[in-house]
């Protein structure tokens, strides 16, 4: 009885240490922050993905059917707290530094597109966009069965037409003005 106390004691640490969450995660962030002065957030419906009347080609449509939702985290600079935006901008470069963001596409100074996940099943993809006049915004595309052809499907769809998942900086203004 006696070496068997100890060892259930260390089981019960190693358990609770094994099964807390990641506290450096970008999900933590964006519910850390969706309430706080300056953040807006928003999750975007996949149904608003698909507008009415627009006619999508099967490859279309299966890439939005690959998406179970749409996060969005934007950071409105305030001339007057410049150190917190370079502040809340470094520290979500550090979480998608982390091992399990594979880079996508590099946008210099302007962005990143990065995932979660393998080529062939992609967890999640994550757009993260700045611009020193008007802030940044982090996007988290969160979805099922998704694949690097189906988001390029989606990323071109997105620059082809007004939608709402639109990863150019100026429409990225005009969204954040409108929060």
């Amino acid at each position: 009885m006696k070496t068997f106390t100890p060892f259930l004691v260390l089981l019960l640490v190693v358990m609770g240490l094994t099964s807390c969450s990641d506290k450096n995660s970008l999900r933590n962030y964006f519910l850390d922050h969706a309430e706080q002065a300056g953040f807006s957030s928003s999750t975007i419906p996949v149904s608003l993905l698909k507008q009415e009347g627009m006619q999508l080609t099967d490859k279309q449509e299966e890439a939005i059917e690959a998406v179970d939702r749409v996060n969005l985290l934007f950071y409105r600079i305030d001339k007057t707290k410049q150190e917190t935006y370079e502040t809340e901008k470094s520290n979500i470069k550090a979480i998608l530094k982390q091992k399990k963001y594979e880079e996508l596409i590099n946008m210099g100074r302007n962005g990143v597109i990065k995932y979660v996940g393998t080529d062939d099943s992609i967890d999640e993809i994550i757009v993260f966009l700045s611009d020193k006049e008007m802030g940044f915004a982090v996007t988290r595309i969160i979805g099922d069965d998704m694949t690097l052809e189906k988001f390029m499907e989606l990323y071109k769809m997105s620059e082809q037409r007004n939608t709402p998942l639109n990863f150019d900086l100026g429409n990225l203004s005009n969204l954040m003005s409108s929060n």
